[in-house]
């Protein structure tokens, strides 16, 4: 079995996310001789729209120097993929000039369109959601007004969306919310009228992103039923933060699990 550099592989599964990506990494090696940097700046000049999108994020991620100065003019493209592939490696690389375009990214192509074979919003939803968590880490308060406005956008959406399609909004809210949080944004639920369940949900959340508890714990989804220091340390910003009372806090930490999974029911 053929081995690849980690950013080729990467590359390819940001492209073929959730899906087998071997094959098609194997057909690009085999069609350009190669999978180097230079192999991928010559196909952003002669390859197909695919393969261009491809090489944004190999050199994206290669960590080569060259790597802003060759993806900077993609985020003036025509072409939508170009445009979001060069800024969320940009984003990565903490360039500001990806800043408006990942701003962009939150409104483009919403609603999400869906099929049978994509039952998540597809491939512009997928990386909308690392769009999100790169602002989040940006950890710039102008932002965070942004991100709010979004996530209350989409909750009307969910809202007037078809039953069997509201799931496609979860997981891009829950990065709000969490991104939410790493900006310090406690205020972010002030006027929206959410039902008990998902206020408590994506307080939950929130208070996870002002703790940075992925980067810390892992799955919050897990880690909120076991980890005793992180339910401790949630527990503490629901008091302070939302001023939750002692009976309201345990019940945000015992039902977030079912909280979680309860909104997906198609009821």
């Amino acid at each position: 079995m053929d081995t690849w550099p980690e950013y080729v592989e990467r590359a390819f599964r940001t492209f073929y996310y959730g899906g087998q990506y071997e094959q098609s990494l194997e057909t690009f090696v085999r069609r350009w001789g190669g999978s180097d940097i230079q192999t991928f700046a010559q196909v952003l000049s002669v390859g197909t729209q695919e393969e261009k999108v491809l090489a944004l994020f190999a050199i994206g991620y290669s960590g080569t120097p060259q790597a802003q100065d060759i993806l900077r003019p993609f985020l003036q493209s025509t072409q939508p993929m170009e445009r979001w592939a060069s800024a969320l490696c940009l984003g990565e690389l903490k360039d500001e000039q990806a800043i408006p375009v990942l701003v962009d990214l939150l409104d483009e192509f919403v609603p999400p369109r869906m099929h049978p074979l994509e039952r998540d919003g597809g491939l512009y939803q997928f990386w909308r959601i690392k769009a999100v968590s790169l602002l989040g880490a940006w950890e710039r308060e102008d932002l965070a007004p942004l991100l709010r406005a979004a996530l209350e956008e989409s909750w009307k959406l969910e809202q007037a969306d078809a039953i069997d399609r509201k799931q496609v909004w979860h997981p891009y809210q829950d990065e709000l919310a969490y991104a939410l949080g790493h900006l310090g944004a406690f205020g972010t639920f002030t006027g929206l009228a959410l039902p008990t369940p998902r206020l408590h949900l994506w307080m939950v959340t929130l208070a996870c992103g002002s703790l940075q508890a992925r980067t810390r714990y892992g799955d919050l989804l897990t880690q909120i039923q076991i980890n005793a220091a992180l339910q401790e340390e949630v527990i503490h910003v629901l008091e302070h933060r939302f001023g939750l009372s002692g009976e309201e806090r345990k019940q945000c930490i015992e039902q977030y699990a079912d909280d979680y999974f309860a909104r997906m029911k198609w009821t």
